[in-house]
Formats: C-alpha cells, structure tokens, sequence
C-alpha cells in the first residue's frame, strides 16, 4: 500500500512539472559586439534568467531563445570572456507570445564577472563566490603550448608542482605517486584513479578544454574525499554550431645541458605533437572526435615517453532545455621510467640498476551526464563515469614485473532548487565503487556514498550567506569502514559595486589512498612497505578575502588562509637498508599550514596589453616534530606579460618559488640518493611570440616559444634535475 501511495505521489509530481513547461512564452535575441565599426555577433554568451535555474548560450548567428517561460517579469545577464557582463531587467512574459532582447556587449581588457560552476555545483559569477578561485582558459593553455594539462598549472598564482603532484596553499608536498589532497574534476565528475588515488592528467587531451577552474582551500562540504587542499575542474569545449576543423602541430627540441660532463647523449633530443579535432551537428546531435600522438626524446637518459590519445564526445540536445552529454576517452603510452639522478656529476643519468626500467599503462573513461529543468526553480543533473587504469612497470633488479588493474565506477545525481530569487538549494548524493587487481595491491572491493546539501541565502541585497554539509561513509584505503560529518561556512558582502569581502570556514576530510596503505612495490630498490594502520586526515580550513576592480582596468585580490590538520598523511622513509628505500605512509598527529595570498590582473588598449602578478606566502609547520613540513616552498611569485598589436602577439612568464626548506634528507645521508641536499631556489623566463594570418581563407596561427631561456638548472624533487632551455614552434590550423 505504502509504495502506492509513492508511486500515486511521484506520477502526480511528474504531471505537475509536465504542465509547468508545457505552457508559456519566450524571450529571444542576438548578442552582438561592436568591432572596428562593425556589429558582430558573439557565439557561445551565455544567458541567464536571474533567480532562476533556466539560461542558454547564443549559437553562430549571436542568438538565443528561452522559451517556456510562465507568464511575468523576468531579468536577464548576458555574460562572455572578455566582454562586460550585461543585466536586463522588467522583461514582460506573456501566454504564447515572444519577448525581444537584443544585447550590445563592451569588451573589455579584464575580464570581472567571469560566470564559474566550480565553487557551488551551479554557474554563478566569480564575484559572488566565497572561496578563492581562479580561471584558465583555453587561450593560455593554448598560447603556452601545454602538451599536457599539469604544465599549464604551472602558472596559476598559489599552485606549485612537485614532479607531477599538485600542490595548492602548501596542501600537498610529494607523495610518490599515490594519493591526492587536490581532487581532479572532469565536467564537473571526479577523475582520480582507483587504486592510487592519483592525478591523471595525460588522460585528458589538452586542445579540448574550454578552461580550467581552481578552487583554493578545503571543499569535502560538496566535493567529499580528496578536496581537502582543493579543486581543479577541468570543462571540455562545448561542440559549435558549425562544422569546424582544428589541426595543431608541434615540435621542439632540448638544449645541450650547462655542463659537459651531465651530456649523455651526442644527439640531439627532440620532441613533437600532432593533434586533429572534428566537430559539427546533425540536428540537435552535436559530435566532437579528438586524436592525437606524442613523442619525446627526454633530455634524460631512459626518460623517454610515446603517447597516444582518442577522445569522442557525443551532446544531444532536447526540448524544455535537457541535454546528454556523452564522452570518453583512451591514453596509451609507454616510456622509461626515471627516479633520481646517479649523482651531480651525472644529473641526467639514472642509477645503473635503473637504467632499462619502463612503465606502460592503458586507460580509458567514459561519462554520461544528463541535465534537465524541470521548471524555474528545479534543475536536476545526473552524472556517471568508468574510469579503467592498468599500469606496470618492468624494473632490472627488485621485483621485476608488476601489475595494478582498477575500475573506477561513479554515479551523482544533484538537484539545484530556487525557492525564492535570493536562495540557492543544492542537494545531492553520489555513489562510488572500486574494483582493484593485479600484484601491485592485492584484489580489492571498496566504495562508499555520501550524501551533500548547501544553502545560498542572499540576506540582504549586498550579503549573501552560504551553509553547507555532507556525509561520507567510505571503506576506500582503511581496515575499518567509517564516516564522516563535513561542515561549510561562507560569507560574501559586497558593500558597493566592484569591491566585494569573503570568509569561509570548512572542515576537510580525506580517506587514504588504497595504494597509500596497501602497496607492496616499488621501482628498483625503491619499496614501498604497507600501512593498514593508516587513518583518514581532517582539516578546518578558514579563509578571509577581499576583491576589488581598480576602476575599468584590472582587479586586485588578496586572501589569508589557514588550515589545521589532524592525522595529516605523509610518505616517510622507514629504512635504508643494504642501498635499497624502504618507505611507508604515515599519519603525522598535528600540522597547521598559513599563509597569504594576492594577486593583481591588468588589461590596457581593449585586451592588447595585459599584466598579470600573483604572490603567495605559505608557512607549513609539523607541530608533532616541531618542523617544516617537507616539499612545501614558502614563497611563490608568478607574473605574466601578453602584448598584441594586429595579428602579432607576444608574452613573456616568470616563475620564483623559493628554496624547499625540507626534503627527504635521509635518502642523501645514506647515499641512497647521491647529492640529494642540492636544490636552490626556482627562477624560471619563457619567452613567446606568434602570428594569426590566413592561408586562403583558412585562418592559422603561428608560436614560436623558448622556456627556461636562461637554462636555468633547478629541482622541484629531490635528485631530479628539471628540463633546460626548451625551444618550441606550434602551428594551429582552424578549417
């Protein structure tokens, strides 16, 4: 009788939201921009309906259209990268009829209310977030010839690398491969692999990424297990109106190292990317297919990589504002695998015993994410992924071959629900499995669900408060399966336009690795020995912020931070025995990391000069041993300079992180790594200059680059010597 009446209650739900979108009236228009004297319509601005969930983007003509609207007054923003957002508001709907609003957006050098999905699961301006947040677009990735993603985050103000492990705030150092405090996001689905929890950026093909946010700071509350240090989404292209074609080529070489005595090779070492991309429509089906391949020498010896990557997404788009958004996606590559330097004198050369070690792997995902409204103030999402990793690796001495085997499976339905104009739910509950084999980690089942909420409450006009939770139960990593209760505070108060205050108070939680507590292997005489004693680590993460435009020609940002940790996850060296490394995850009892942070973006002549700096100070205490916590510099300073004039552009980086106070010390002592105590500090210049011009009628772009010019030699990981002056040219052909 009970599942009746549910199913009586469900059916009249569903009829309810049917006549509620079934009825109406439309607003429609062009976005249009003015351009030399000339009206051109902007393709791809997104539209918004204000206090509501509704919103679209213009297509190649500059229009859009809502429809399905009940009848009333509506207020509409139009917002694009590089162009002043727009608001219209008293636009009258009626029954059936059709309402014009035409736009005439200003471009602008800087962009100031950027529309970002990251930071509440929902799209709302940069300026109305209280987190700190920052935003690469596909134009820096591309103008940095990123052949794989991770090198573009080389750039955004607070985030460092450690070999390939990211590190936001001082939240991470270097855990050899397994686990993440940074949870990576694909559109919005987490993309971490199942057995060693790790960051697998190589999987994602560059040239298809609209951009990149970056959420600074602990956000379980929505994201759960792995944001505790913060988020990076990566969103794919959306598929164009019209048939378009992309082909980049690329190629570069390697200088000869600084001293005679690190050359190893008496050729010269090269590497080159080809890349093809295809998109169109047929209908409301849009079609998107990527290839690509990947070959690089190495300016190291057995350092070595050749990769290949397929990427196909599938949208189609239904009436009443639904859509399936389809993917997947194949790595393959293989290469030699390099550890650590045999000494200074042989920076560029591998310890005999390592020198013929490989690693291989094949990975492949597939999503599906299926988005609807319901009606103006119900939006529900629903978001699945597989993500198959099988890696190994082939070693001269040790333990020879060795295999892990992991399927990830994910599934997360969220709700967005707009009771009223100034109040914002978004309430979820997502599922995760993994299946785990081979003899890296024994064979494994573990998973767990959690369960999300979080209220945007606008109190007054210009103070907006955000509250939020979730809970996580988990197995994944630990011997006892156990939960986990995360809280969110957030403030943002804008006292007047263009200045806008923020604080956030979060706890954060992450649940080990599966690799961080049960790997059994290594590479060479490098072994891992297992921790099933290893406990999740928490954080309380507080922030305090202030953004503000300095009038129409750029923003100032600064921010403090400060985070606490309990049972903090860190990779120590357990033994040292007969010149081999023993080394084990273990949890540190207290940890505290603080800091500040600003940043300043400057644009002048309409975008054809603009400056970007970014500083961030971190101080990383171990407060159990009474010291600074390993692999965390205290002082970055990025800055960028980008100048056009017609069709010739140029722009220049440089990259100051300071001296790592601590490493892991003991591998140098006992010569396991010869002359591991030598690092310095990070000073790193590129150097860029392109040329758009048309073949034809097919429009290209030229790039020519030279990064680390002052061949500047430094580590960012203990015996491990960073790439010399690099000479690149990329060739980009749109059709």
């Amino acid at each position: 009788m009970e599942m009746n009446r549910i199913a009586l209650v469900t059916l009249l739900l569903v009829c309810a939201a049917s006549q509620a979108i079934s009825a109406g009236g439309s607003i429609i228009g062009h976005v249009t921009s003015q351009a030399d004297g000339k009206t051109e319509p902007l393709i791809g601005a997104v539209v918004l309906v204000q206090g509501s969930v509704r919103g679209t983007t213009t297509n190649i003509k500059g229009e859009f259209r809502i429809a399905d609207l009940p009848p009333g007054s509506y207020t509409l923003v139009v917002s694009m990268v590089g162009y002043q957002r727009t608001t219209r508001a008293g636009l009258a709907v009626e029954e059936g009829g059709e309402t014009v609003a035409n736009f005439s957006l200003v471009s602008t050098p800087v962009q100031f209310d950027q529309v970002v999905v990251t930071a509440s699961k929902r799209q709302q301006s940069l300026e109305e977030v209280p987190v700190s947040l920052s935003v690469m677009d596909a134009n820096e990735i591309r103008h940095r010839n990123a052949m794989v993603l991770d090198d573009a985050l080389r750039y955004i103000p607070g985030v460092n690398m450690t070999g390939f492990q990211v590190n936001i705030r001082g939240s991470s150092g270097y855990s050899r491969g397994a686990g993440s405090r940074v949870l990576l996001l694909l559109d919005g689905i987490p993309f971490i692999t199942g057995d060693t929890g790790e960051l697998n950026f190589e999987t994602i093909p560059a040239g298809q990424v609209d951009r990149i946010e970056v959420v600074k700071g602990a956000s379980s509350a929505l994201y759960g297990s792995n944001a505790l240090g913060g988020v990076i989404n990566v969103i794919t292209k959306e598929i164009p109106e019209k048939a378009s074609t992309h082909i980049r080529l690329v190629g570069g070489m390697y200088n000869n190292p600084t001293h005679e005595q690190w050359r190893w090779s008496s050729k010269s070492r090269f590497f080159q990317g080809q890349s093809i991309s295809h998109a169109y429509r047929v209908g409301d089906l849009g079609v998107a297919l990527f290839l690509s391949r990947q070959f690089d020498d190495g300016y190291r010896q057995n350092d070595y990589r050749r990769r290949y990557n397929v990427y196909l997404k599938l949208r189609e788009e239904f009436e009443h504002q639904s859509a399936l958004a389809v993917t997947f996606g194949l790595l393959y590559q293989y290469g030699g695998q390099y550890l650590y330097w045999r000494s200074l004198d042989s920076a560029l050369i591998p310890p005999v015993a390592q020198k013929d070690d490989n690693i291989k792997s094949i990975r492949f995902f597939t999503t599906g994410q299926y988005s609807t409204v319901i009606n103006e103030g119900f939006q529900l999402t629903t978001r699945v992924m597989w993500f198959h990793n099988d890696w190994g690796f082939e070693t001269r001495s040790g333990i020879g071959r060795a295999e892990s085997v992991a399927d990830d499976f994910r599934f997360e339905t969220a709700a967005t629900i707009l009771p009223h104009e100034d109040h914002t739910i978004t309430a979820g509950a997502d599922v995760n499995v993994d299946l785990i084999g081979g003899d890296v980690i024994t064979q494994r089942v573990i998973g767990g669900f959690a369960l999300f909420g979080q209220d945007e409450i606008r109190l007054a006009q210009p103070l907006t408060l955000t509250l939020g939770l979730r809970y996580d139960f988990s197995s994944v990593g630990v011997t006892t399966p156990g939960g986990q209760v995360n809280p969110k505070v957030g403030l943002a108060y804008t006292p007047f336009e263009g200045t806008t205050l923020r604080t956030s108070f979060a706890r954060g939680f992450r649940v080990p690795a599966v690799a961080e507590a049960f790997l059994m292997a290594g590479f060479s005489n490098v072994i891992a020995r297992p921790n099933e004693d290893l406990r999740p680590e928490r954080n309380w993460s507080f922030e305090v912020g202030l953004s503000q435009r300095l009038g129409n020609i750029g923003t100032f940002d600064v921010a403090a931070f400060r985070s606490d940790f309990d049972d903090l996850i860190e990779v120590d060296v357990v033994d040292t025995a007969s010149n081999s490394l023993l080394f084990q995850w273990r949890n540190v009892a207290e940890a505290r990391i603080q800091g500040f942070e600003t940043s300043v973006k400057l644009g002048f002549f309409d975008g054809g000069l603009q400056f970007n700096v970014g500083y961030t100070y971190v101080w990383p205490e171990d407060l159990t041993r009474n010291d600074i916590l390993k692999y965390r510099p205290r002082h970055l300073l990025y800055t960028s300079l980008f100048g056009r004039v017609g069709p010739l552009f140029g722009s220049t980086d440089f990259r100051y992180i300071s001296r790592v106070d601590r490493v892991d010390d003991v591998l140098s002592k006992t010569g396991v790594v010869l002359d591991g105590e030598e690092r310095t500090e990070i000073l790193v210049t590129d150097f860029r200059l392109g040329l758009d011009f048309d073949l034809g009628r097919v429009p290209l772009t030229l790039t020519a680059s030279v990064n680390n010019a002052f061949q500047y030699n430094y580590v960012e990981l203990i015996g491990n010597m960073m790439p010399p002056r690099t000479y690149v040219l990329a060739l980009d052909v749109r059709m």
